[in-house]
């Protein structure tokens, strides 16, 4: 095996394999790539020895098989370690940030404390790896097997998981995916740019919180996927928008009980503003009542529960009549409306 001694062409050359025919690359500290590479176990002791010892950086280590052994506090950090077999490796606390790890087998992995940030984990193996207080903010785990992993206390803001398999995954929740905006400002989301893949992202978490019985965080994921689905309508011009549009105002798509509690309250003051403004109420024992815009207030909650005591009544004319009935139609809507939210939102789905 011939081994590279410079620093420079550890950390940034790209020269190709020396076996005459083959097209992959050199893999660091080697002028050949892993499959040709001729004392195999040698070079095992000797990268392992040079990363341990933080002696690189940026390297290539594609393909190779490192399976099994002690990486503990590993720099990785813009590593080529694509299609890597690291599996059952004791990766606790190592630097994976900005590392392309496509199709690396990481299942059973130790990767406690990891950093994983913005790194490119697709269709990598993490099935079964322990993944406590790992940092996968920004990762890319499309098409991942997250089959088994452990995700407590793990931070997944803005990762994009579309079509990763979280079956008999641990650990996952809402909190997984906290992003902090501001100060006092937090936010649950996974990577939304791409908001077809967030749509159908937010659909499987759905589909897993259920599963787990973690009924409010299918809560949150169901509003995030209707979220996305109404951009996606919005997108594509399509007449659907509108009707989504006014449930996600009114109720969050079903998800969000103290909506609705707001858009009735806005509707009960709008309505006795109007009423107000028409002058459009009379007392029933007495036309020559004054009114002050309390009464306004009490008349338009009457009629929009359609309790209608009959002390106020509309005057006798079509409009305000009209008037009132809408209001009436709304409030028995929007009743109906928070019933089913609440049962949606609070009780097993």
């Amino acid at each position: 095996m011939v081994v590279v001694k410079d620093r420079k062409d550890i950390e940034s050359r790209d020269v190709s394999c020396a076996k005459e025919g083959c097209r992959d690359k050199a893999i660091s500290l080697s002028e050949f790539c892993w499959e040709h590479i001729p004392n195999k176990e040698k070079y095992k002791e000797e990268i392992i020895e040079a990363v341990l010892e933080k002696k690189l950086k940026r390297f290539n280590l594609h393909k190779a098989v490192l399976n099994d052994v002690e990486l503990a506090r590993a720099d990785f950090r813009e590593a080529n370690l694509t299609q890597t077999n690291l599996a059952s490796t004791n990766l606790f606390d190592t630097d994976f940030s900005n590392a392309d790890l496509v199709g690396a087998d990481l299942s059973g992995c130790d990767l406690t404390g990891a950093d994983l940030s913005g790194a490119d984990l697709t269709k990598a193996d993490l099935s079964g790896a322990r993944l406590w207080h790992a940092d996968l903010s920004g990762a890319k785990l499309v098409e991942a097997n997250l089959s088994a992993a452990d995700f407590w206390q793990a931070r997944l803001c803005d990762a994009r998981l579309w079509r990763a398999d979280i079956s008999k995954s641990l650990s996952l929740s809402k909190k997984s995916f906290q992003c902090k905006e501001k100060r006092f400002f937090t936010n649950y989301r996974v990577y939304e740019d791409g908001y077809v893949a967030a749509e159908e992202t937010y659909r499987n978490l759905k589909r897993y919180f259920i599963s787990e019985g973690r009924y409010d965080d299918a809560s949150w994921a169901s509003f995030k996927e209707k979220t996305m689905e109404k951009i996606r309508l919005r997108k594509a011009w399509d007449m659907k928008y509108i009707p989504m549009a006014i449930m996600g105002l009114l109720c969050g798509y079903g998800e969000r009980p103290q909506r609705i509690i707001l858009s009735s309250s806005f509707i009960i003051i709008a309505y006795a503003a109007i009423f107000f403004l028409l002058k459009s109420i009379t007392a029933s024992a007495s036309n020559a009542f004054s009114f002050n815009f309390g009464d306004y207030i009490y008349y338009s909650v009457v009629t929009f529960t359609t309790l209608g005591y009959g002390d106020i009544i509309p005057k006798t004319s079509t409009i305000f009549r009209l008037i009132a009935v809408s209001e009436a139609f709304l409030g028995a809507f929007l009743m109906g409306l928070f019933i089913f939210t609440l049962a949606r939102k609070y009780s097993a789905r």
